[in-house]
């Protein structure tokens, strides 16, 4: 019985807990690729957590709202992706776990503001 308490307790025989996949969201102004101090805050807390768990793939999608052509907005998505994924890389994240995803205007009912956005998805697993 004792045996069996001290090994109940012991770290090498807990299994480890699977990766959390974790989703960050960045915000833009409207029409601009540019980070903001709050933007580049929420990308180095996603790059922290892909050095400290690397997960098997990091998707950033690029989202805009419907104002202006398509054209245009699927220019600004891929910009917006382009720049959260520089971001993440000069932090130290390794560029080929990377897949980009500009989706351009978003019809997801998120509001203007919240289509002025990428999400970064952190997928573990194979």
């Amino acid at each position: 019985m004792i045996a069996v308490l001290a090994l109940a307790g012991c770290n090498a025989m807990k299994p480890k807990p699977p990766a959390i996949p974790a989703v960050y969201l960045v915000f833009f102004h409207a029409w601009s690729a540019d980070l903001t101090p709050e933007a580049k805050m929420i990308v180095d807390q996603a790059a922290a957590r892909v050095k400290a768990a690397p997960p098997s793939t990091v998707a950033i999608a690029g989202y805009t709202f419907n104002d202006g052509t398509l054209d245009d907005n699927m220019r600004l998505a891929r910009k917006r992706v382009s720049v959260v994924r520089d971001a993440m890389v000069a932090d130290g994240v390794d560029p080929k776990l990377f897949l980009d995803i500009p989706i351009g205007p978003a019809d997801d009912g998120a509001g203007k503001t919240g289509d002025r956005r990428t999400e970064i998805r952190l997928q573990y697993g194979s």
